[in-house]
């Protein structure tokens, strides 16, 4: 089945991706609720989107190349120019891409988009995640920036998509709870669940209510069940 929520609800988004000192930072809240409760942590990812001025993302293509030759792609398309690059860190095993998007129109501005991503999380990890997480936003991002976390994990035995969606409702504080199942037949999406915590600063508004995370809970083999985690929605498919 395809995304319930379309892209486009990102642009409703209300808040930056600064981190408030008095909130948790999304990826380590989302990484804790899953470890908290014995789980593991299969995959985790994390977007940083800002569309800026033409110039800023032309100095931004001057300084990864200084500080990073490795530069993927160079694709030239007919509306646009996107530049890529990539960094394995195999230090911390947290990969890095950074990639921008500069229109041939100049009514529009470019988009610059970072991504950190890995397929596994603990004390170590978590500690090397913040500490880029942070660099990141100040060397290349504004206030104005929208941040997208993603988290995956596999649920099976007791632990199922009921028993666990009541412990994250709890840990989460999660609040405007809306669960919708999917009726196309023989899809394996069962279930996806929206809902608000106050944890964090962004959110969409939705009918006047706050939503700022997203649970896609999809059958996989042996009776057991995919989860996959997106704050404030999931912009990857499940």
């Amino acid at each position: 089945m395809k995304k319930i929520v379309l892209m486009s609800i990102i642009l409703l988004l209300t808040t930056g991706a600064a981190v408030s000192q008095k909130q948790q930072e999304e990826m380590s809240a989302l990484a804790s609720t899953l470890t908290g409760n014995d789980m593991e942590v299969e995959n985790w990812e994390v977007t940083i989107k800002e569309q800026m001025s033409k110039d800023r993302v032309k100095q931004l293509i001057k300084k990864l190349k200084t500080k990073n030759s490795q530069m993927v792609t160079s694709k030239e398309a007919e509306n646009s120019i996107k530049y890529s690059f990539g960094y394995i860190n195999k230090k911390t095993n947290i990969n890095e891409t950074y990639n921008i998007v500069i229109p041939k129109d100049d009514k529009y501005q470019a988009q610059f988009t970072v991504v950190l991503e890995g397929n596994s999380w603990n004390k170590s990890i978590k500690k090397d995640y913040l500490n880029r997480l942070e660099s990141i936003q100040y060397d290349f991002f504004s206030d104005k920036s929208t941040k997208f976390a993603c988290i995956t994990t596999t649920l099976s035995g007791k632990l199922g998509s009921v028993y666990f969606l009541n412990r994250i409702k709890e840990s989460l504080n999660l609040q405007n709870i809306d669960e919708q199942s999917d009726t196309v037949e023989n899809s394996m999406l069962n279930k996806v669940v929206y809902g608000y915590t106050p944890l964090w600063d962004q959110k969409i508004t939705i009918m006047d209510k706050p939503m700022n995370l997203q649970l896609a809970f999809k059958d996989i083999e042996n009776g057991k069940t995919k989860l996959t985690i997106g704050t404030p929605i999931l912009i990857t498919e499940y």
